[in-house]
C-alpha cells in the first residue's frame, strides 16, 4: 500500500522505515460504537505485532 498512509507504531508488522504502512487495507473503528467526532475516539484494528 504505502501510498500516503503513515504509521508511527514501529512494533506493527506493517510498519516500514519512514513511518510507511504496508498493509493491504486499513481497518479503523470507534471505541464506544457511537458516532465519533474526535480522532482519539478511534483505533486501528489493522495492527499486528511485529516478529522482529
Amino acid at each position: 500500500m504505502e501510498t500516503g498512509v503513515l504509521c508511527e507504531v514501529n512494533t506493527c508488522k506493517n510498519w516500514k522505515n519512514g513511518n510507511k504502512c504496508t498493509a493491504d487495507f486499513i481497518y479503523v473503528v470507534n471505541f464506544d460504537g457511537k458516532q465519533t467526532s474526535e480522532a482519539e475516539e478511534t483505533g486501528c484494528k489493522t495492527f499486528e505485532p511485529s516478529t522482529s
